[in-house]
């Protein structure tokens, strides 16, 4: 795990060099071992280096081939570069080291632009071809390693984190509002868009080919949704179980000490479970606990089952009200763009970095096999909406009409879902996007300044759903849409971001074993009544893992690695959000209706919004930037009311 910069020149003119080393020094957590760089006419390439794998200087970057026509800068691991090198060396050619990257190099001699279709693992990489004046980069298949690029008129400027590329001096758009109005309803990015203007992200399964100011971006996978209907529910059981022994068995490869995270939920006991199975010694495990004022909300006792149940080397960690808001600046600083989700990843990255270098995690599970509540809903929804629209219009008002006078402190959690049936009935998109978007269009139609928003034009959130929807090539099956979309959208542009973001902050590697792209691939295929059957959610993933999961963890309530937000933030963070943003700071900035802003504190804080986001990521995103900014006055304010709640006492 690494991360690189680099420069290109259309025209062959020299490269900035003071430019590349600057961008370069920006990315040292991500690689705090060792440096390099090559600078050629027209392109400049920077490195920094993580070891994981042949911890010698032969692993030094950037690599080149034995004539040095074909430079590399790379960011991952190649699980199966090892049976790659054995194919290529039968071909004729010569491996000098023990790095998957030099895999990577001989791979594109041999196969061209199609190498990436023979690389299991995660990446991302910039290839330079010399006699062909080729730059060739590509990013894996689910985007767990990150490439960010930006195209002016005479060149490009990419890397593996934004921050490197504002750093280059070579960008000066500002701020994307398109990607803000998109980040209040998603909590994220959604990519290929990125916080910055005209700074773009290249999307899971997709390459970028330049030669000249020729410039072509291809996608080269994508997950296929076809149902196998021929075989039975036990030979999936038996597939699923070997893919993930594989899988897991595959990412254990390192030269240097390895863990994983524990939650205590299906996912990460499930990998956890069969690292024992591949490994001799015990596995080193860690978990985040919180005490929210006088309750303990960390559900570690599931954690501590399973580390008992597989006898690993357990670490626990459980956080106070004072730890959190004392690494709240911190936690945004290391972000690189917006995001509202990040924090969990934040604090347990931190404690397994003190252990060591590589930690698996179990993300993957509920995208893959139906594990959030929205797969369930969403089929409710549409069979709701299958039945209602047989019925007479008429009928369907008067019911309506009738339903919306009883009272809502009757209707309960029944009624919240009637409510968003009856909200938005019709297209499979629109119930998928009331369910997972947190600011609605009216709600941010509102929101937004006319100053901020019209410029936006026809801006809407949907048209991110609609794009993927408009790649999906499987049936009309409801689970599949909902996986595929969860896939694009919340786990690549959030979870695998903010995993990636997170854990190299504390030069930290993250694998993750359940979305290999072969059990990617696999469980697309499985039919939907063995993903969710009447009501258990991941049965078929908890049928595979049952010979090894204690029966507690099997049978419990999905809880999530989920922090205690709405208690926290009601609690503790009141007058800290009422400062942030305060009518003079939003007002200032000029994005937002004060009024609306106001609005949604009030609803929080007084317990008729449940969603703890909205006001959340209109935090996380002023504080952000204010540091980027550089706002010493506001943070000067800032600290004084954290030491007028008696934080941050001793800084």
């Amino acid at each position: 795990m690494c991360g690189f910069a680099g420069i290109l020149r259309f025209d062959d003119s020299p490269v900035c060099t003071e430019c590349l080393k600057r961008m370069t020094s920006t990315l040292i957590h991500r690689g705090p071992d060792d440096h390099g760089y090559q600078v050629l006419p027209g392109m400049g390439l920077g490195h920094r280096r993580l070891s994981i794998i042949d911890l010698s200087r032969r692993g030094r970057q950037p690599m080149t081939n034995e004539n040095q026509t074909i430079w590399i800068v790379y960011n991952g691991e190649i699980y199966n570069y090892k049976d790659l090198n054995r194919i290529l060396e039968g071909k004729g050619h010569r491996i000098r080291s023990h790095c998957d990257m030099e895999t990577i190099i001989h791979c594109y001699e041999e196969y061209g632009e199609d190498c990436v279709r023979h690389l299991r693992g995660m990446f991302s990489f910039a290839l330079w071809d010399i006699r062909r004046r080729r730059l060739f980069a590509a990013v894996d298949r689910m985007r767990i390693k990150p490439f960010y690029y930006y195209i002016h008129d005479k060149g490009m400027v990419f890397a593996s984190e934004l921050r490197a590329i504002q750093a280059s001096g070579m960008h000066s758009g500002g701020i994307d509002m398109e990607a803000v109005y998109h980040f209040l309803s998603l909590q994220s990015i959604p990519a290929p868009l990125t916080i910055y203007k005209s700074v773009y992200a290249l999307p899971g399964g997709h390459c970028m080919s330049i030669e000249g100011e020729n410039i072509r971006i291809q996608r080269y996978w994508d997950v296929k949704f076809e149902t196998d209907t021929d075989h039975s529910e036990e030979y999936f059981t038996r597939r699923l179980r070997d893919l993930l022994a594989e899988s897991v068995e595959m990412r254990l490869m390192s030269d240097v000490p390895l863990g994983a995270f524990l939650s205590g939920g299906i996912d990460s006991t499930g990998v956890v479970a069969l690292m024992k199975e591949a490994t001799r010694g015990p596995v080193k495990t860690f978990c985040i606990g919180y005490n929210v004022g006088k309750r303990q909300y960390d559900e570690t006792r599931f954690a501590d089952l399973a580390a008992r149940r597989f006898q690993t080397d357990h670490h626990v960690e459980v956080l106070s009200d004072a730890d959190i808001l004392r690494e709240l600046l911190p936690f945004v600083r290391s972000l690189d763009q917006p995001s509202s989700d990040a924090i969990n990843s934040y604090f347990v990255s931190r404690m397994a970095a003190r252990h060591v270098k590589v930690s698996l995690f179990g993300h993957g599970g509920d995208e893959l096999f139906a594990g959030y509540p929205t797969f369930e809903w969403m089929r409710t929804y549409m069979n709701w909406e299958h039945r209602w629209q047989r019925l007479p219009a008429h009928m369907r008002r008067s019911l309506t009409a009738l339903y919306q006078l009883v009272p809502k402190s009757m209707t309960g959690g029944f009624g919240r879902q009637v409510d968003r049936f009856l909200y938005v009935t019709g297209s499979f998109l629109r119930k998928y996007a009331v369910i997972r978007m947190d600011y609605s269009e009216a709600e941010k139609q509102k929101l937004f300044a006319r100053t901020a928003l019209d410029p936006l034009g026809s801006a809407d959130t949907h048209h991110i759903y609609q794009r993927h929807l408009d790649s999906y090539t499987g049936g009309d099956d409801v689970l599949d849409k909902v996986s595929y979309l969860d896939q694009k959208t919340y786990l690549s542009d959030l979870l695998l971001r903010d995993g990636d973001v997170m854990s190299m902050a504390f030069s930290l590697e993250t694998r993750f074993p359940l979305i290999d792209h072969r059990l990617v691939e696999f469980a697309a295929t499985v039919p939907s009544n063995l993903k969710l059957r009447n009501g258990e959610q991941k049965y078929l993933l908890k049928k595979a893992l049952e010979p090894l999961l204690p029966k507690e963890i099997l049978n419990r309530k999905k809880y999530g690695f989920a922090f205690p937000f709405p208690i926290w933030l009601r609690q503790n963070c009141r007058s800290l959000i009422h400062f942030v943003l305060s009518r003079e700071h939003v007002e200032n900035r000029q994005w937002f209706e004060y009024s609306q802003v106001q609005s949604v504190m009030k609803s929080f804080f007084s317990g008729r919004e449940w969603n703890y986001r909205k006001v959340w990521g209109l935090l996380i995103l002023e504080l952000w930037m204010r540091l980027q900014e550089k706002d010493e006055r506001f943070f000067e304010r800032f600290r004084a009311q954290m030491h007028e709640h008696g934080y941050l006492l001793d800084e």
